[in-house]
């Protein structure tokens, strides 16, 4: 990912820097937030915090100056994959929809990008609903170990494509 900084007319994607640990592991360490996530362990820690804002492929997401989130595309299984969170006391007021999107239209500046995948656990709609609206569709399901729950969670499967996305934002 590169070090550019992407604005919308609420938000800002910056890079994440080590010193973002407080306001990250502030967002995390919330119960309600781990549990639709399938990799933080729980109880999270400042270490595991650390490691969240010490990533250079993420994105922090800010609004009105405060640290709310995270937001990425990385690679998994040679698939470009789009993972996020957002916490708790901002859930509801279409930010993470104004991320997501931002974002992917960035990945899709690219002539070259290839589809983008992502998923969400089987219980968890709000996720569902914000890649629906940007233009993914189910295309399988999968039990995956959640790390904090220690369960395997039934995962709906979703891609997304450059057509799917320009016709979801008309």
């Amino acid at each position: 990912m590169s070090s550019v900084t992407l604005t919308t007319p609420r938000l800002v994607l910056r890079n994440a820097h080590p010193d973002d640990t407080d306001d990250v592991y502030h967002q995390i360490s919330d119960w309600d937030v781990v549990k639709n996530l399938q990799m933080p362990p729980w109880p999270c820690t400042r270490d595991h915090a650390v490691a969240f804002a010490s990533n250079a492929s993420r994105y922090l997401i800010e609004y009105r100056g405060q640290l709310i989130g995270i937001i990425s595309i990385e690679d998994h299984d040679n698939q470009d994959t789009l993972g996020y969170w957002i916490g708790k006391a901002f859930w509801g007021k279409g930010l993470m929809s104004e991320a997501v999107n931002e974002l992917v239209e960035e990945h899709f500046d690219n002539p070259q990008a290839a589809p983008l995948f992502s998923g969400y656990a089987e219980y968890n709609v709000a996720s569902w609903r914000i890649q629906e609206k940007t233009g993914f569709s189910k295309i399988g399901e999968e039990l995956t170990h959640f790390v904090a729950r220690d369960v395997k969670v039934r995962m709906i499967k979703t891609q997304l494509t450059r057509e799917a996305f320009e016709k979801a934002m008309r």
